[in-house]
């Protein structure tokens, strides 16, 4: 009997079943099998394609990655934890660098005539319930073509150089001369790194070199890179030059070359041209009196230029201003009650109101009667005070938290499914 057990103990550990424990907090979620899944599932080329967008947010360095394939793809369903996403994505190397603000989507892939790079990048995304999806961990790893495989396809392709061969340093000066008399941009500008380099012998002799530039506030050495005396040499990439020198680099070549501008210092492009004029007084806009169908019913006279004052008639005097008395607007206004104001619309409006016809028209004076009441319009300056008022808060009931699992180990093994590897997106040889 002990030895049937012990050969069923044995049996079961040898099977290869991928189980984990979700853990909540205080509790213990049922164990889930790790299972793989087509590569066409639609929820599975959506996750593919953001997560080779994460991974290009993420790195700082080298050109970006554009989605080829999928090769392969485990779920790890953890319940309300979210689904925990295993997939195995082979990319391509672009010819768009990585600070370039431009979408992998629109990148060009680099052809096999340019030694194409290419591999596979290990990739976990948390996907939650809620539909937020995460990048937890990338591996990605990708080598360029052989170049003798290359030689075999195109024996006069150029082959990569050592970017910091002389061959290319050369390369990289002569181009960014070149464009620092093309473009006034490029005045104050320096090589920083050197990301790629070619040659080729036939049929013509020429150098290819792609490399970032910064700027150079402590000027240019001979080689065409920055003067770093301080720690604070070292500056920003300011944008991406790709250039190609045909001939002997030594004895004056033919030089092409185009350069992408991400960030330029020290040169305003926005800065508006400030008009230049004179200070001209505002000319004055006359004012005409309202025209009045029935001069007997005008309660107010025409305006009219004041004149000098007469022997027989007194001067006018200035009014006294007399600070504005606040409304209540919930309390209605007896007209009785002598109101004292310093805006002339309140005291006309009280004056039409009591010299108002009784066959005036609703719109003939600016105040409202209520039930035998008057309530004039409140000043120009009055404004409603809102009440600060506490909204009533829900109780929020803390709801348990669960931490999703990730496997130490990235699945590997072939996929049942025929949809996997998925279908190549791009050619390669």
């Amino acid at each position: 009997m002990d030895k049937s057990v012990h050969t069923l103990l044995l049996l079961i550990s040898l099977l290869s079943i991928h189980t984990v424990c979700v853990y909540g907090e205080g509790f213990v979620l049922m164990p889930i099998e790790l299972a793989p899944i087509p590569c066409n599932d639609k929820a599975v080329e959506k996750l593919s394609r953001l997560a080779v967008t994460y991974i290009n947010e993420d790195r700082t360095d080298g050109y970006k990655f554009a989605l080829n394939r999928i090769a392969n793809v485990h779920l790890h369903a953890q319940g309300p934890a979210g689904n925990v996403y295993y997939m195995d994505l082979d990319v391509l190397e672009t010819k768009c660098y990585i600070g370039s603000p431009k979408p992998w989507k629109r990148c060009d892939v680099r052809p096999f005539m340019e030694t194409q790079v290419s591999g596979n990048c290990n990739t976990t995304i948390l996907h939650t319930p809620e539909g937020y999806s995460y990048l937890y961990s990338y591996d990605c790893a990708l080598v360029p073509d052989p170049p003798e495989k290359l030689q075999q396809t195109c024996p006069t392709c150029p082959v990569l150089l050592p970017e910091d061969s002389p061959q290319a340093v050369t390369a990289a000066r002569l181009t960014l001369t070149q464009y620092k008399m093309q473009s006034t941009l490029g005045i104050g500008l320096g090589v920083k790194r050197i990301t790629r380099a070619a040659a080729q012998a036939v049929p013509v002799k020429a150098t290819f070199v792609e490399y970032t530039v910064q700027e150079c506030p402590e000027g240019v050495t001979e080689r065409g890179t920055c003067q770093r005396l301080t720690l604070q040499s070292d500056t920003e990439t300011a944008g991406f030059c790709t250039g190609s020198a045909r001939g002997d680099v030594n004895a004056d070549p033919e030089v092409q070359v185009f350069c992408e501008m991400y960030k330029i210092q020290n040169v305003d492009h926005l800065r508006p041209v400030q008009p230049q004029g004179h200070d001209l007084p505002q000319p004055a806009v006359p004012t005409f009196p309202p025209i009045i169908d029935d001069p007997g019913n005008d309660p107010q006279p025409a305006p009219f230029d004041p004149q000098s004052p007469t022997d027989g008639q007194p001067a006018p005097s200035d009014p006294i201003p007399v600070d504005p008395v606040p409304l209540d607007p919930s309390v209605p206004v007896n007209p009785s009650v002598a109101l004292s104001s310093s805006s002339s619309e309140s005291a006309e409006s009280l004056t039409n109101q009591q010299q108002r016809p009784p066959n005036a028209g609703p719109y003939d004076s600016s105040s409202e009667e209520v039930a035998g009441l008057v309530a004039l319009r409140p000043p120009f300056n009055f404004r409603y005070q809102k009440r600060d008022r506490k909204k009533r808060q829900a109780l929020i009931e803390a709801s348990p938290s669960y931490n999703p699992v990730f496997l130490a180990d990235f699945p590997s093994g072939n996929s049942p499914f025929r949809s996997c590897p998925g279908a190549a997106r791009y050619t390669t040889v």
